[in-house]
């Protein structure tokens, strides 16, 4: 009990929220024998802080296709008590599935609208790709494709298009869709259907190289199989998750020398808050 208050004092009511959602989502996998693993930045808080990022609100899991989908059709039923939202379910204008607590709204600065949602964790399918170099290529240029099409159907919705990380060509691209309307042009649902037979076109089971494609770095977020598949129980807070085993190359390829925290302008991308 104490160390439980201590906690709470320790971490920021959004943390908090997301944290008590990461451990029901754990016992949920645990009991339907799914490999829910740490991703990004819970990783990294993993492995640096034992917990999370400081200045970091946010927690990322994923799991391979078969099982993502899984997880998708348990919840979807409502046997758990954990609130599910997804474009399947037309209450999300996001892709990956994204669990969420009611309780606490929160306010997207990053977004044209400021967009209203709630504290949520994420969870994001790992798929297959070609094994044929040539096939892989050509494969990812479809995806690449695929996602930047649904973004211009939804730049005044929940697309950052206040994001300092951006780069030029996507500064131009997002005001000449706001100049153009894309919106009206492209249809929201049409393109996630699209982007979803894509990424489901190759088993994971018998590609050499899996990617978390919907993640924030793309195919930065490619690996061997083998990376993706080996997982070691890492301690977050005052629970253990799964993780990656190798986790020292998966880090160093998302984000460099990672054991050096970042600028602090660079900390804050998210750029949400509670609603009061």
């Amino acid at each position: 009990m104490f160390g439980e208050i201590t906690m709470q004092k320790r971490l920021n009511k959004i943390q908090y929220a997301e944290f008590q959602l990461a451990k029901k989502l754990k016992k949920v996998c645990e009991i339907e024998g799914l490999n829910c693993f740490m991703l990004g930045g819970a990783m990294l808080g993993a492995i640096r802080h034992e917990g999370f990022i400081p200045w970091d609100d946010d927690m990322d899991f994923g799991l391979k296709r078969e099982e993502y989908e899984r997880l998708y059709n348990v919840l979807s039923t409502g046997k758990y008590d954990l609130k599910v939202m997804s474009y399947k379910e037309n209450n999300s204008h996001y892709y990956p599935l994204k669990i969420v607590d009611p309780e606490f709204q929160i306010i997207s600065e990053n977004s044209r609208d400021k967009e209203k949602n709630y504290v949520w964790i994420d969870i994001f399918p790992i798929d297959g790709t070609p094994n044929n170099y040539l096939s892989r290529k050509f494969h990812e240029f479809n995806l690449l494709k695929d996602r930047a099409l649904l973004k211009l159907s939804q730049l005044n919705t929940i697309v950052a298009v206040n994001n300092p990380s951006r780069t030029t060509l996507e500064k131009i691209i997002i005001t000449l869709g706001g100049i153009i309307n894309t919106e009206k042009l492209l249809d929201e649902k049409k393109r996630m259907d699209v982007l979803d037979k894509h990424l489901n076109k190759y088993k994971t089971s018998d590609s050499k190289y899996l990617v978390n494609f919907m993640g924030a770095y793309k195919f930065k977020e490619m690996f061997t199989a083998q990376i993706y598949s080996n997982y070691i129980k890492y301690k977050f807070e005052d629970t253990e998750f799964l993780g990656i085993k190798d986790y020292d190359f998966y880090l160093k390829q998302l984000y460099g020398d990672y054991m050096t925290p970042p600028r602090k302008e660079d900390r804050d991308k998210h750029k949400v808050s509670l609603k009061k």
